[in-house]
């Protein structure tokens, strides 16, 4: 068993070593960015909106905090029984119905902002929708319930009138969680088809400047590791903190994609 998890380990090195270097050459690559003094309107599709709830965010600055991990006992060690059927099972092939793979989503990496190539992803047995794409050599999959999705659309329409009027604000502190807070599901790991590690928590929505241009974000702390119940030490006790950064091309991508319109056409076929 232990000759086991060390080659695991080892090959799970090797990957995300490659993967981070993948990012790092792509960094190289002009990233895409919204001039703010264009004027050009962008408006998403009418029906991604319908139902949205009410944005909790507000314009002053609000009280962000940081989640509690949970330390893990004896008593979760039962969990670990049946380790080695979980890691050999973990595969997600067939778990999700890939809606679009030619998307770009921007990550930031080693060397700054670098973009990522993004598959839109959607789980019709429990109506979750997003994205997966690599992260510093992590392949994050992120996955938002209905809920989650009308305020995420709500948020966005807000930052697309905040653009046009000219309304967003430089401080950083105030605007990466102006627009309130969702909560989603994170599955990550070395492949995009090995994301065996899992938590769901909170995350935050806004938007940050940088080298004076604005993108739309959304992000979250470390996220308590669910998989660690079943696979010790041979995964970690919580992902990496992460955060996503989106133009308004993007961002009304993610949203249109997203939209109970578009995922309908999915249920049925």
């Amino acid at each position: 068993m232990c000759i086991l998890k060390n080659a695991i380990k080892i090959s799970a090195g090797i990957v995300s070593i490659l993967l981070i270097f993948s990012s790092c050459q792509s960094a190289k690559e002009e990233i895409p960015s919204d001039s703010y003094n264009q004027s050009q309107k962008i408006e998403i599709q009418e029906d991604a909106l319908e139902g949205a709830s009410e944005i909790e965010g507000t314009s002053e600055e609000q009280e962000i905090v940081k989640p509690v991990s949970k330390t893990f006992t004896s008593a979760d060690s039962k969990a670990k029984k049946s380790w080695a059927k979980s890691l050999l099972t973990f595969g997600n092939k067939d778990d999700f119905i890939r809606m679009d793979q030619t998307s770009k989503i921007i990550t930031k990496g080693l060397k700054g902002l670098t973009e990522q190539e993004a598959t839109y992803l959607l789980r019709v047995d429990s109506n979750l929708a997003g994205f997966g794409c690599p992260v510093m050599g992590v392949y994050f999959i992120v996955q938002f319930d209905e809920d989650a999705r009308d305020k995420l659309a709500k948020a966005a329409q807000q930052y697309f009138d905040d653009f046009e009027n000219k309304k967003l604000i430089t401080k950083k502190k105030v605007s990466k969680s102006i627009y309130g807070s969702i909560e989603y599901k994170l599955n990550w790991g070395t492949l995009p088809s090995s994301t065996p590690n899992n938590g769901t928590g909170t995350g935050y929505l806004g938007y940050e400047f940088v080298k004076n241009q604005p993108y739309f974000i959304f992000w979250n702390y470390a996220f308590e590791n669910k998989y660690y119940e079943i696979a010790g030490d041979s995964t970690t006790r919580e992902s990496s903190p992460v955060k996503f950064y989106f133009t308004r091309n993007q961002l009304k991508k993610l949203i249109d994609t997203l939209s109970e319109e578009n995922l309908e056409q999915f249920y049925y076929n």
